[in-house]
């Protein structure tokens, strides 16, 4: 009976790490480098870049699709609707020059003026390691965006133009 008992748990054992070593650990990757490549390296080219007061600015605006918009498959219809709101989708990623690492301690706004004078503004929120928001961006014409940050006390306001076809 013991060696029936051996051989079983032995047998079990075998079984348990065979899948294992079939496995090609040479190209191993930790949880740090996924993050790294998820928040920091977006496909697409920015559609603004800046470096001012020792920060590295790039942001990213993408206009949200009709099917985006219209999209009601929550169960939270009020807060689908909330974070589905604007015509516009933000992306800011700031990093340190001197450090090289992205700045994620810091609140961020942008600033919008749009071409007929209109003025408003949207709080940032977190974001993956970036901060992001919806714009209304519902006129035609160049709009007048200010990104203003402010890291460890400081402030830091960096303008740039967007032009809607």
């Amino acid at each position: 009976m013991k060696t029936k008992f051996a051989f079983l748990v032995s047998f079990l054992a075998i079984v348990m790490v065979m899948p294992m070593s079939g496995q090609d650990m040479s190209k191993k990757s930790n949880m740090k480098d996924m993050k790294m490549n998820a928040s920091s390296d977006m496909t697409a080219k920015p559609t603004f870049e800046a470096t001012t007061a020792g920060l590295h600015l790039k942001v990213w605006i993408m206009a949200k699709g009709e099917g985006m918009k219209d999209n009601d498959m929550s169960a939270d219809k009020a807060s689908s609707e909330g974070m589905m709101a604007g015509s516009h989708h933000i992306m800011v990623a700031v990093t340190d020059v001197a450090s090289g690492k992205e700045v994620t301690d810091a609140t961020a706004k942008v600033l919008v003026a749009s071409p007929t004078g209109k003025s408003s503004s949207v709080d940032l929120k977190t974001m993956m390691n970036q901060f992001g928001g919806n714009l209304t961006l519902d006129e035609k014409g160049e709009y007048e965006l200010t990104v203003s940050l402010e890291v460890n006390g400081v402030s830091n306001t960096t303008p740039f133009k967007y032009t809607v076809q």
